[in-house]
Parts: structure tokens; C-alpha cells; sequence
């Protein structure tokens, strides 16, 4: 099984061959064993997103048919309402484990989910920087939790519910290495830090593909080596 991992597309929306290159390339490598994950700032920023408060990203979405996205804090750029009705009108599941909106998950979704494929069950998970109200005032009414405490949680209910492999989703950035060091994760998919990198840290797989669309990594879960 594969994971197609892209992230912080931003402002790549901006420019139709780049971000298009990148749909094609997702395209090219989709496969009934391949899962597609975007972890997070695959909304805005950028101008074309600015003029249509995120609907461009829906186009890219409907492109490359997600598995699975969590958010970045700049999903949240055009306000909490709005980006619930990205997320209800866009293709893909989207997971959070550690944002909430009066108490509640925010716009309704999961904490985590488990693909099958070949009887292999994948458990995937998604983690958002605390720090994002103080860097995004349309997040301010939104409650980021610990990430740690979130991703603990939702790896032993995984776990639980026979997931063979449990990968994150984060957009927590340099924040990745203390959430390996601290959860029994096997992949964590980052985002959020404008570098690309691939990595482990005692068992656990880190990667990033850094901004505007350029990269794409495909992680090979049986053996979790990177292309």
C-alpha cells in the first residue's frame, strides 16, 4: 500500500501549469492500493483563493479525489463558516483530532478512520498546530487541543479497532519530532514547516514534501521508504 502525500499547496493555485502538474502526477500514480493525503494549507493562501474565499481549491480536490486531508491554520483564513462549507463541499474525508468548535468537533468531522485494502487496515488521524488562533484571527473562536493527548487517544482507539499501520496527518510542523517521540504512530505525514523532509525517529517515518506544489511523495507502507 501507498501513501501520495502533498501539502501546503498555497499559493500554487495561483498558477495553473503548477498546480497542474501536480494533479497529473497524483493521477498518474492513483491505484486501488494507493491513499491520497493532504495535510493542510491546500485552501489558501494566495490570490486567486483570496478572490474566491477557498472555492479554487475545490477544483483541485475534485481533481485529485482525496482519501483523506486534515487542516492547516490556513484553512481557516475566510472564517470557521466558510471553511465548513469547503469542507462539505469538497470530495475527501477530513480528520481532526484536536480542533473544536463550542465543544464539538469542528464542522463535524472525525477524529480518525481506517481504509482496508488487501487485509490490510490503514488508520489515519489528524493533528492541527495549537499555536494557530494566535496566528489566524478567524480561528480565534475555534479550541486547537494537545496534539499529543489527541494523538495518543486516537492511535489506541485505532489500534483497538485492528488498524495494522497509523498514520498522521499534521500540520504542527517542527512539532512532528515530539509527536514520534511520544506516540506510537507508524508514518507522520507533516506539513506546516516549508522544507521538504524525510526522516525517522525511532520507528516512526516523518515526511515532507514542503509548499507551493512541487513535491509529491509517495511512502511505500510495507517498507516505509520514500519516492
Amino acid at each position: 500500500m501507498r501513501l501520495l502525500h502533498y501539502s501546503d499547496i498555497e499559493n500554487a493555485h495561483d498558477d495553473p501549469q503548477r498546480v497542474g502538474r501536480l494533479a497529473a502526477l497524483v493521477d498518474s500514480l492513483r491505484g486501488d492500493d494507493a491513499f491520497i493525503c493532504g495535510t493542510g494549507d491546500n485552501i489558501a493562501p494566495g490570490v486567486l483563493p483570496l478572490v474566491t474565499r477557498g472555492e479554487i481549491a475545490l477544483d483541485f480536490f475534485e481533481a485529485v479525489s482525496p482519501t483523506v486531508s486534515t487542516f492547516g491554520n490556513h484553512d481557516f483564513d475566510f472564517g470557521a463558516d466558510r471553511a465548513c462549507e469547503l469542507v462539505e463541499n469538497s470530495p475527501q474525508q477530513w480528520l481532526s483530532a484536536n480542533v473544536y468548535d463550542d465543544g464539538e468537533r469542528f464542522a463535524g468531522v472525525a477524529a480518525s478512520t481506517i481504509h482496508e485494502h488487501d487485509g490490510t487496515c490503514v488508520g489515519f488521524l489528524g493533528v492541527t498546530d495549537p499555536t494557530t488562533p494566535s496566528a489566524n484571527p478567524e480561528a480565534t473562536e475555534l479550541t486547537f487541543t494537545d496534539p499529543i493527548v489527541a494523538t495518543k487517544e486516537a492511535a489506541e482507539s485505532l489500534r483497538a479497532d485492528g488498524a495494522d499501520y497509523v498514520v498522521v496527518l499534521s500540520h504542527l510542523g517542527r512539532g512532528d519530532d515530539r509527536l514520534a517521540a511520544a506516540c506510537d504512530v507508524d508514518v507522520i505525514l507533516g506539513g506546516h514547516v516549508h522544507s521538504e523532509r524525510v526522516e525517522r525517529i525511532a520507528d516512526t517515518l516523518l515526511t515532507r514534501p514542503g509548499s507551493g506544489g512541487g513535491v509529491l511523495l509517495e511512502v511505500e507502507l510495507a517498507t516505509r521508504e520514500v519516492t
